[in-house]
């Protein structure tokens, strides 16, 4: 009998426990075509916990490294379930927000000692107003998800050449959570409200 990794706790809402138990840094790629929100390209790096879970559970021969059925089996029971909760994946454009309807893909791999999902999240999001918003986050707190330090955004594509960004915290989403926190991020501090960060893309720079 397979083990249950435990991100399979992510989609059985009856366990899920109210403060956070796995920490997620989060690169992305913007992908533009013109005014044209074409797709998002995610990677998504592990804390210690979930890396040794993962591994122990799907990398077989203990090599470090994810075959093409490993990451198939990955991908079913460790990833695939995610679409319940849109991949914790938000993009707001023009007053209206839209989740991936499928992802394109998917690879694992290890970095630096860590566990790494890479991702393909495909749009095709006509930008009206100049300006939108992509935010990653799981509103049950589950998962802290952080961009990684350093530079964890590109955008590409046609018109990125005079498209900025910038990082900020959208303080219109508060996600509560009770109880006595286990364990933290390094440097963090846990008030019983998360807001999640986003990534807000002006097309023409400002």
């Amino acid at each position: 009998m397979k083990r249950l990794s435990p991100i399979v706790l992510l989609v059985v809402p009856a366990i899920v426990l109210a403060h956070p138990h796995m920490f997620i840094d989060t690169e992305m790629e913007v992908r533009l075509n013109g005014s044209v929100i074409s797709g998002v390209q995610i990677t998504w790096h592990f804390d210690p916990m979930f890396t040794a879970a993962i591994t122990g559970d799907f990398d077989s021969n203990g090599n470090g490294q994810f075959s093409t059925s490993e990451t198939s089996e990955v991908f079913n029971n460790a990833f695939s379930n995610l679409e319940t909760f849109d991949y914790f994946t938000f993009v707001t454009a023009d007053g209206q927000t839209y989740s991936p309807s499928r992802i394109e893909n998917f690879s694992v791999y290890m970095e630096d000692g860590a566990l790494v999902y890479r991702f393909y999240c495909p749009f095709n999001i006509h930008v009206e107003e100049g300006v939108f918003r992509i935010a990653i986050y799981d509103s049950t707190y589950y998962c802290d998800i952080l961009y990684k330090e350093g530079s964890p955004i590109t955008i590409s594509g046609s018109g990125s050449e005079s498209a900025s960004f910038e990082i900020e915290q959208n303080s219109n989403i508060a996600i509560s959570y009770g109880g006595t926190v286990s364990v933290s991020r390094e440097g963090s501090t846990y008030s019983g409200t998360a807001y999640p960060q986003q990534l807000v893309v002006y097309l023409q720079a400002q």
